[in-house]
C-alpha cells in the first residue's frame, strides 16, 4: 500500500506521520514549530523525516501551512503567526531536495480534507471548519467542495470583529482570531487570577474551568461570545449544515460548547438554523490526515 508523508504545521507544534492510501497513520513524530521557524533548518528536518520514515517508502509529501498560499506553486506569501516566511517558493525548495512531489495548502484546508472524508463532516454538502489554536484557521465545504481560490483558505480568522485597535498577527486590527487565539486567552485569564493560579496554556483554563474557577469560566464564556457573533455571521453566508471545531483550544469543547451555540442561534437569522449541527473534529490528528490526503492527490493530478 502506497504511503504519503503528512505534515500539520501550527503555531505552537509541527506534527507529522506517514498516512497510507486510505487515511490511516502509520507513525507519527511532534516537535515544538518553535525549533522550525527558520526556513533551511525547517527543510533539514523534513530531509531527516523522510530518512527516519525511509521504511515506508513514501511516495510525496503534503503540507498543511498556516497562512496564506498559492496552492498550485506551493508558494508560501507569508505567515501570520510564523515570521520570517514570507514569499517563499516552498514546494520547489523542498522538492529539490527530497526528490519526491509535494503539495502544500492553507492547514485549515487539509484539517477539512481529512474531517469531511473520513470525521465529523463525511457525507455533508455544505460546512465550516475552524481550527482553534494559536490562530483560527477556517475551511469551507460547499456542494461537497472545498472552497478554493487563487491563495489557499478563506481567511476567516481574519474578518474584522472589533473597532478596538488590538492588532492581530496578520498585519490588521480586530480580527476574530485576536480575540480567541490560545494566546489572547492566557492572558486574559491570568489577568483575572491570582499569582498562585496563573496559567501556562489553555489546556490549564480548561481544568480550573472544570474545577469550578470562576475566573476560567468567564473566559471560556467570553471566548463564546466573540466565537459565537463571528459564527452567526458566516452562518448567514454559507448556511452550513454543521460547523466542525478542532485544534488544541477546541479540547475545551465540553465547557464553551452551550453558550456558543446560544450566541449563534441569538444572532443568525433562524431560516439558517434550521437542522444546523455544532459538532467537535472525530479525528485525533486531523491535520497529518489532510495532509496525507492532499499528498495523495497531488500524485493523481
Amino acid at each position: 500500500m502506497s504511503s504519503y508523508l503528512g505534515i500539520d504545521w501550527g503555531g505552537t507544534y509541527i506534527k507529522a506521520g506517514v498516512v497510507n492510501s486510505k487515511g490511516k497513520i502509520i507513525a507519527k513524530k511532534i516537535y515544538s514549530s518553535a525549533q522550525l521557524k527558520e526556513k533551511d533548518f525547517f527543510i533539514s528536518e523534513v530531509v531527516s523525516l523522510l530518512n527516519s520514515f525511509k521504511k515506508h517508502k513514501i511516495e510525496a509529501i503534503g503540507i498543511g501551512a498556516p497562512g496564506i498560499i498559492n496552492i498550485k506553486k506551493g508558494f508560501i506569501y507569508y505567515l501570520p503567526n510564523i515570521s520570517g516566511w514570507e514569499n517563499f517558493p516552498l514546494k520547489k525548495a523542498l522538492e529539490k531536495k527530497v526528490k519526491i512531489p509535494v503539495s502544500i495548502d492553507n492547514d485549515a484546508n487539509v484539517f477539512a480534507l481529512a474531517e469531511a472524508r473520513l470525521g465529523a463532516g463525511e457525507g455533508l454538502s455544505r460546512a465550516i471548519f475552524l481550527t482553534l489554536g494559536t490562530g483560527l484557521g477556517s475551511s469551507v465545504i460547499f456542494d461537497k467542495q472545498i472552497l478554493r481560490r487563487k491563495n489557499s483558505a478563506l481567511e476567516l480568522g481574519h474578518v474584522p470583529l472589533s473597532l478596538e485597535k488590538k492588532p492581530c498577527g496578520c498585519g490588521n486590527y480586530g480580527c476574530v482570531e485576536t480575540f480567541t487565539g490560545s494566546g489572547y486567552l492566557v492572558k486574559e485569564y491570568n489577568k483575572l487570577a491570582s499569582k498562585k493560579k496563573k496559567a501556562k496554556e489553555v489546556k490549564d483554563i480548561y481544568q480550573l474551568g472544570l474545577a469550578g474557577d470562576k475566573n476560567a469560566l468567564l473566559i471560556w464564556k467570553n471566548f463564546a461570545f466573540y466565537l459565537g457573533r463571528f459564527l452567526a455571521g458566516m452562518v448567514n453566508i454559507f448556511n452550513p449544515q454543521a460547523i466542525i471545531l478542532g485544534g488544541g483550544v477546541s479540547g475545551a469543547y465540553k465547557l464553551f460548547r452551550p453558550y456558543l451555540f446560544s450566541v449563534i442561534k441569538e444572532q443568525a437569522m433562524w431560516p439558517n438554523l434550521e437542522g444546523l449541527k455544532l459538532r467537535k473534529a472525530k479525528l485525533k490528528d486531523a491535520g497529518i490526515v489532510g495532509a496525507g490526503l492532499l499528498a495523495k492527490e497531488g500524485t493523481e493530478g
